[in-house]
């Protein structure tokens, strides 16, 4: 009787187990399929400044903000590696420095930043890829300010 409770108690686990699993990789295949509509969507931008101009901040030139699209690929495409568990920790410093040391990415960091922390209040991994990612912005910006 022991070994019979033993074994359908394991049975259990291991069902609650892959029901778990199996939740995870849902979650994962729906942010990758949203970030492939949005990836596909600054694109589209990217490659038809006629239609970006409706969506360029006000006062901001079509030219500069289909720069900024293009930075936002990158770093939408750098926030789904974070989003997957693929880009963590020093990987995220190392790329955050990266993505920063480039001119386009401080200007794209310098004009949304504040809009993409507002997006990411109350979610930790968001939270916490903003945080990285405006640290970066903070220690290039004081060695190389936009602009310059």
């Amino acid at each position: 009787m022991k070994f019979t409770t033993t074994a359908i108690l394991a049975v259990a686990g291991v069902g609650a187990l892959r029901v778990v699993q199996m939740e995870h990789h849902r979650r994962q295949q729906n942010e990758i399929a949203v970030a492939r509509i949005q990836l596909d969507r600054i694109r589209h931008l990217t490659a038809h400044p006629h239609l970006a101009e409706s969506w360029a901040p006000s006062g901001m030139a079509v030219d500069k903000y289909v720069k900024l699209l293009d930075a936002n690929y990158q770093l939408c495409a750098i926030s789904l590696r974070h989003e997957l568990g693929i880009v963590r920790g020093h990987r995220l410093d190392f790329v955050a420095k990266w993505f920063m040391k480039h001119e386009v990415g401080r200007q794209y960091w310098e004009e949304f930043g504040p809009l993409r922390a507002e997006e990411a209040a109350g979610d930790s991994d968001l939270e916490e890829f903003t945080e990285v990612m405006n640290d970066a912005y903070k220690a290039h910006s004081k060695a190389e300010p936009v602009g310059v």
